[in-house]
């Protein structure tokens, strides 16, 4: 299930090397999802900040990114939904048809969560 541009959307893709890309994030605070995890307070599901991540770099480098691997992941705060958040990815290899990264989940008052991700990469 994509989620970009329907729970998420990238509102400002700024800073970009070969070895670290940011971008800014806006989440759909009247998605369905909110209304179960958990009512009333709700917060975004690690789950889905993974999606996220290999949909944010799928997106960025015109590829499909499958998850093969989640190394450390650290959350520190949770997330509501009227967060705004930057996800910055940085130390992005590529080897072959593999791609890994570290990504912190940020924004001015702090870190939320940073995470050692691992990806299969395919074709567009």
């Amino acid at each position: 299930m994509k989620l970009i541009n329907d729970f998420f959307y990238v509102t400002d893709s700024g800073d970009t090397s070969s070895s670290e890309y940011r971008c800014q994030v806006t989440l759909n605070a009247d998605h369905c999802l909110y209304r179960v995890h958990f009512p009333g307070n709700p917060i975004t599901p690690g789950a889905c900040l993974i999606q996220m991540a290999s949909e944010i770099l799928g997106r960025h480098f015109n590829r499909v990114f499958l998850l093969t691997k989640a190394g450390s992941i650290k959350f520190k705060k949770t997330i509501s939904p009227h967060e705004q958040l930057s996800f910055v990815f940085t130390k992005i290899v590529f080897d072959d048809n593999q791609v890994s990264t570290l990504l912190s989940i940020e924004n001015d008052q702090g870190q939320f969560a940073r995470m050692s991700l691992y990806f299969k990469v395919t074709s567009s």
